[in-house]
């Protein structure tokens, strides 16, 4: 399936959910209205007609007294006249009292009458709102202003929205449980079933009113909180001039170059890629940087890109400042978070649970989805065209083979700087130089990555969305040349950090910045020190997740095996089987119907084969979990859990169905069982298992049993690589 018609499938099944619940609401209202009872509109005619019905019935007694005395009703059906007079002469006297019978009979029109017009209003608010959204996000691609405004006022009327759709569908849904409650109350005699129902039904109607007078609170709760913008949590230290003078020069020179103008604070660290940012920041050590624009340099990168490539880059950061890109993106981050907010007060608030109410509030809570993703398309859009914009902005500065070559040879290098990385944040494992120090060992020993293989790849970024490599290049117009990936690829490191203050020792002899001057020896090894912030922090992660991993690895058994629970199912056919026997015995004993009592037996026969085949599917296990992976049905090989990408469990009718998504690609083994009870479905790539039920266990026992099998599998695997054991 191609994206466009993935794209397309997603979109038809939020319109089934926004229109197809208010359809399928307006359509019991239509059937309501079709079963509801003519209201009592004349009393007075209505009792003389019931007169004139008992004055029938009394005359009719009158030839046959004793009370043996009948009518049939249009059914044909027999019915005594003593009790057929009492139910009319109950029914003059509801009439004359106005009780229950007038009362309900005259409300279930209104009440169907209410469901129908509530969910053509809901119906009628979804269109409204799609329409709104689809202008909303038109005018959005108009230009950036009108972006911020389309949506700044979108955010405002998103939460009325939502509120709206969910009283619509909850003013819907309350008439609809009240009217089922109608023809109830005009029993005279209430039995245990009726007294239940009358409970159920009248208790989710007060639900229902309940819980749309919260909804109410808490979007209005939502709705008050400030817009704040929650500060970006930065693992790094900052660089005062006095610190790395030759490094603030060098960013001097670059800025006077672009006419951005300086960043406020320079931050250097281990752990993210070049960004700029207005957005608050919070460094690891607890440090709230001033207000202001933030410059983030990472020493990794610095060590192997030469000085031109760094300005290209610091030239691209510095760009965005130019088209106030940084701005922007600190103004669309409420959006974002007062959408979330708003969002989780539609959906029940931050302690909610799943439950039947999703099925009422889905339609509030998937516009709030689809506005998002129409906001977040509109920003990506804006941001593409700012990261091409930017990179103009570093070729002026240099050249744009400069902008290229940097592009490419941080690509190339990424990869070494994510496992040097990893090998210290989970393993703990700090080689000379720390991290900085590792990534030269793994420059050394694996030389540098391929760029060429991932030009559609995008850099990290912890604020916006850039575009692919391969567009970056193109709008360059700078060829993926053999120079530029043999520069790419040059395991050759650089003296910037020695030039730039970074580092203890000396820089080459007669190296200069492209600020012209020759630094300085460093007087502080900013890499020691971001390697102790770093290491510290690592160590604290490690523990924790060890913790964690170890409680996940422990609820993993030796073997389970699992046999289904046939038993019930056996005994029903059996049972079937055997009144089916006796029913073509006693047709043969009768001499009746022949053909019909061999047409019996047969079924005897049949039902006595499907319960030998229930029994069969007992006797073999259905799953041997194992920690390497689960054996289904008659399998020769294990599905690894390596395989498994996630679990689906439904259960209905004494089914339990598990269904196992699994990775691109896999092909499970052969199970050895029809499809009635597995079956690989390769255009979704998963397998699905059909289970009577697990002997001696409960499903959702079964369930976490499995799931926790599968958690445990990778939770070893994590310790593996963390250098642990289990």
């Amino acid at each position: 399936m191609s994206e466009t018609d993935k794209k397309w499938m997603a979109l038809a099944k939020r319109w089934g959910v926004l229109f197809g619940i208010p359809l399928l609401m307006l359509a019991i209202g239509v059937w309501q209205w079709s079963r509801a009872d003519t209201p009592v509109s004349d009393v007075g005619a209505q009792i003389a007609e019931y007169q004139q019905v008992v004055r029938q019935l009394e005359a009719i007694e009158a030839e046959k007294p004793g009370r043996r005395a009948t009518v049939r009703d249009s059914e044909g059906k027999e019915h005594p006249v003593w009790k057929v007079k009492n139910d009319y002469l109950m029914a003059i006297k509801d009439l004359q009292n106005q009780g229950l019978n007038v009362t309900t009979r005259n409300l279930q029109p209104v009440l169907a009458g209410c469901t129908i017009a509530f969910s053509v209003l809901a119906l009628l608010w979804s269109v409204l709102g799609m329409v709104y959204q689809r202008g909303m996000g038109a005018k959005a691609m108009q230009s950036r202003e009108q972006l911020l405004a389309t949506f700044q006022k979108g955010r405002k009327l998103l939460p009325t929205y939502m509120v709206v759709m969910v009283l619509l569908l909850f003013g819907a849904a309350i008439p609809l449980l009240v009217y089922e409650m109608m023809p109830i109350l005009r029993h005279r005699n209430y039995s245990k079933g009726d007294m239940k129902l009358m409970f159920i039904l009248g208790g989710l109607a007060l639900f229902l009113l309940y819980s749309g007078c919260k909804v109410l609170v808490d979007v209005w709760k939502a709705s008050r909180k400030p817009l704040e913008n929650e500060p970006i949590d930065v693992m790094g230290q900052t660089v005062s001039r006095q610190q790395a003078p030759e490094l603030w020069a060098f960013v001097d020179s670059v800025a006077a170059k672009t006419g951005a103008g300086l960043p406020d604070t320079l931050v250097v660290g281990l752990n993210e890629g070049f960004f700029v940012t207005e957005h608050p920041v919070q460094l690891a050590s607890g440090a709230l940087l001033p207000q202001g624009r933030v410059l983030y340099l990472p020493l990794p990168y610095l060590a192997f890109l030469n000085a031109g490539e760094v300005a290209a880059v610091i030239g691209h950061e510095l760009g965005h400042f130019i088209g106030e890109d940084t701005l922007y993106s600190q103004r669309f981050s409420p959006i974002y978070s007062a959408t979330i907010h708003h969002l989780v007060a539609i959906s029940g608030g931050e302690r909610y649970e799943e439950s039947w109410m999703d099925i009422l509030r889905r339609p509030a809570t998937l516009f709030g989805e689809m506005f998002l993703d129409s906001f977040h398309e509109a920003v990506r859009y804006w941001s593409r065209k700012r990261e091409l914009a930017a990179d103009a902005v570093g070729a002026q500065v240099v050249s744009p083979q400069a902008v290229a070559s940097s592009l490419l040879r941080i690509s190339a290098l990424a990869p070494l700087v994510e496992e040097a990385l990893q090998a210290n944040w989970d393993r703990g494992e700090t080689v000379e130089g720390g991290v900085l120090g590792h990534v030269r060992q793994l420059v050394a020993a694996k030389g540098m990555t391929d760029p060429s293989e991932h030009l559609d790849q995008r850099q990290a970024h912890p604020t916006d969305t850039h575009p692919e490599l391969a567009e970056r290049l193109a709008a360059l117009g700078v060829p993926v040349s053999p120079e530029l990936l043999a520069r790419a690829m040059d395991a050759q490191g650089s003296p910037l950090l020695q030039e730039f203050g970074l580092e203890q020792g000396a820089p080459a002899a007669g190296s200069r910045t492209l600020a012209g001057a020759v630094a300085p020896a460093a007087v502080v090894d900013m890499n020691a020190a971001l390697q102790n912030e770093l290491s510290s922090a690592a160590a604290a992660n490690r523990s924790a997740k060890l913790v964690e991993l170890r409680e996940i690895a422990a609820l993993a058994t030796p073997e389970t095996v699992i046999h289904e629970r046939s038993v019930f199912m056996m005994g029903l056919f059996c049972f079937l089987a055997l009144a089916c026997f006796g029913g073509a015995v006693a047709l043969f004993i009768a001499g009746l119907h022949t053909a019909i009592g061999a047409g019996v037996l047969a079924g005897g026969v049949v039902c006595l084969w499907v319960a030998r085949l229930f029994w069969r599917d007992g006797q073999s296990p259905a799953m041997v979990l194992q920690p390497a992976g689960v054996r289904l049905f008659n399998a020769q090989q294990l599905l690894p859990w390596s395989a498994i990408d996630d679990f689906q469990f439904n259960q209905a009718n004494h089914m339990l169905t598990v269904i196992m998504a699994l990775e691109p690609g896999v092909q499970p083994p052969a199970m050895g069982v029809g499809k009635r009870r597995a079956q690989f479905q390769k255009k979704k790539q998963r397998v699905v298992v059909m289970l009577k039920g697990v002997k001696k266990m409960k499903n959702q026992a079964f369930a976490e049993l499995l799931v926790n099998q599968w958690r445990a599998y990778y939770a070893r695997q994590d310790l593996a690589r963390m250098g642990e054991q289990a």
